[in-house]
């Protein structure tokens, strides 16, 4: 298939196109059946994890739905978590949705700024808000580390079950520092205890299954937002999953990356003569780790897949369920994750003692128990360097390793089925995307008796079904920034800085299409299209009031450890 324009499975009907195009009340009353829209999303999952993209982990669910959907190759999210699930439910620039940056992370002069509340303003309107107002039965279920200010049953959610924060045990409620030695739960809206037989991919998918067949009678048509937080960290799966991977493994890390990157290459999605980037100098050789070593880091591996394994399982629960209540034709599912795999390792990097001193104190990181309730384990650096499949860096960077991530878009009979393309889309994207298939106005400039910020997202309705050609314009597209390192993405072309020790401070100009890693600065043999995009990434900070952290600002440094800025 052409990886610039899908080929159309079936048109859309004619009164969906209608309501797309100009979705005013009637249209929208007029639609013979509303479609249900599930959005799945992982938590730091690497590009290469899951099979659609060439991976090795066992992910049937997922190919599945690729099979019945379209594969995007270049889509992208903010680096970190908040931002982009901020985005993903918005379809708002991160830096107008109060997560200009991380809530835990904000420097002295973003402090108090507007869009860097630290929490999902009332600026921003949810989908949830929006679809809830068209007659949508509204549910979520897993992560939602959007702020304790408010929760999802007060942003448009009829059913929830959520964890507030970022991160925790997968087992219990046990947190991740001394600040946080117990994450909170919330069901619909209320603190929430969990079962004794808890694991997070498995009780999120029981719950939305829960919702969804309590609300079946209704006979609303639904949204679903199931956010797992797999793979992020503690490394946490049921035994019987984690012994599938057994050695599987044991040849390191760097064979990995070279399998990973040659299978993206086989099935066309880096380009047969990219140029795999260099290992970090931090990424010791695989070689010069003991046995013990290498049985270890082969075991946390073993443990991720595992995680990815799961979460598969569970979204094939799903896809069984719509299946069997016949709702499966009728559903709009996207599939993503929100940034890059996750390098950090308090374990083994002690530059947050809170954390890696809880870690010690608390669990039991011995081989034998990785990946049980009782350890606490990290991916690391030369694991998440792999699963960033070639590309430089990983979460946290506006590199490609950061921010280039799955997506999978899947509507039976709507649109193309098996396919894949290159066109560029981000998270903002999804929002104006789901509500144009739905046949639902975009809000504003007031919802429920409040402003609210514009969409900055384009829909991609016009380009699924064929419409139009790709679904940015030449030279439009979107700006990234997050901790001071920033940059702007416009067709193939990327222009990026990375501050010091990352990178040189300097700007620089590449092709994505022939160079995906970010390996060759063509600044000064384009200069016209490197003055172009720097003039776009200019206005972007300009339109969104993007403030950047001083010059010498460190993330850890600024974190505080009261709890209340770790929401």
């Amino acid at each position: 298939m052409d990886h610039g324009k899908p080929v159309i499975a079936a048109l859309i009907s004619g009164l969906v196109l209608l309501a797309a195009c100009a979705p005013d009340a009637g249209a929208r009353e007029q639609a013979a059946e509303r479609p249900n829209i599930l959005i799945i999303l992982a938590d730091d999952l690497a590009y290469s994890d899951i099979a659609p993209y060439g991976g090795e982990i066992d992910t049937p669910s997922l190919s599945r739905l690729a099979d019945n959907g379209i594969t995007f190759s270049y889509f992208h999210t903010s680096p970190m978590c908040s931002p982009s699930r901020a985005m993903l439910l918005t379809g708002v620039a991160q830096h107008r949705t109060g997560y200009g940056s991380m809530a835990e992370f904000l420097s002295e002069n973003q402090r108090g700024q507007p869009g860097y509340e630290g929490y999902l303003n009332d600026r921003v309107v949810t989908l949830a808000e929006i679809l809830r107002e068209e007659g949508y039965a509204t549910y979520m279920t897993g992560k939602w580390h959007l702020g304790g200010q408010s929760n999802p049953a007060q942003r448009g959610f009829d059913r929830s079950f959520t964890l507030v924060q970022g991160a925790g045990s997968h087992f219990d409620d046990r947190g991740y520092a001394d600040f946080m030695p117990t994450v909170t739960y919330l069901r619909d809206g209320e603190p929430a205890a969990l079962p004794d037989d808890f694991y997070s991919s498995d009780f999120y998918t029981d719950e939305m299954i829960r919702y969804l067949d309590e609300g079946r009678e209704s006979g609303e048509p639904f949204f679903g937002y199931l956010s797992f937080t797999a793979p992020h960290w503690p490394l946490h799966a049921p035994a019987e999953t984690i012994a599938k991977y057994g050695d599987r493994y044991l040849e390191g890390w760097e064979a990995l990356r070279s399998n990973r990157f040659a299978a993206l290459q086989r099935i066309g999605m880096v380009p047969p003569d990219a140029v795999l980037a260099p290992s970090l100098d931090s990424v010791p050789d695989w070689e010069s780790l003991t046995p013990e070593q290498q049985r270890y880091q082969a075991r946390l591996m073993a443990v991720y897949a595992a995680m990815v394994d799961r979460l598969d399982q569970n979204v094939g629960r799903i896809l069984d369920h719509l299946e069997r209540t016949g709702e499966l034709d009728n559903t709009i599912i996207i599939f993503t994750s929100d940034n890059g795999p996750e390098a950090i390792d308090f374990t083994t990097d002690p530059i947050f003692p809170p954390a890696t001193d809880w870690v010690a104190e608390n669990f039991d990181n011995s081989l034998d128990s990785l990946g049980s309730a009782e350890s606490y384990p990290f991916y690391g650096r030369p694991w998440a360097q792999a699963g960033a499949a070639g590309h430089r860096y990983y979460k946290t960077f506006v590199a490609q390793g950061g921010i280039h991530s799955p997506l999978i878009i899947s509507w039976p009979g709507r649109i193309d089925s098996g396919g894949r393309t290159r066109a560029f889309a981000t998270l903002v994207d999804i929002a104006p995307t789901l509500l144009d298939m739905a046949g639902v106005a975009r809000p504003g400039p007031r919802f429920a008796g409040r402003l609210i910020e514009t969409m900055t997202g384009r829909s991609m309705l016009p380009y699924l079904t064929g419409e139009a050609e790709g679904i940015y314009p030449e030279w439009d597209g979107q700006g990234f920034e997050l901790f001071g390192n920033e940059a702007f993405i416009a067709g193939d072309w990327k222009i990026m800085r990375l501050r010091r020790p990352a990178g040189s401070g300097e700007w620089a100009l590449y092709n994505l299409a022939r160079d995906p890693n970010e390996l060759t600065d063509l600044s000064a043999a384009e200069p016209a299209i490197f003055a172009r995009l720097m003039e776009r990434h200019r206005a972007y900070l300009r339109d969104n009031g993007v403030i950047l952290p001083p010059d010498d600002f460190n993330m850890f440094a600024a974190a505080g450890a009261d709890g209340d800025d770790h929401q």
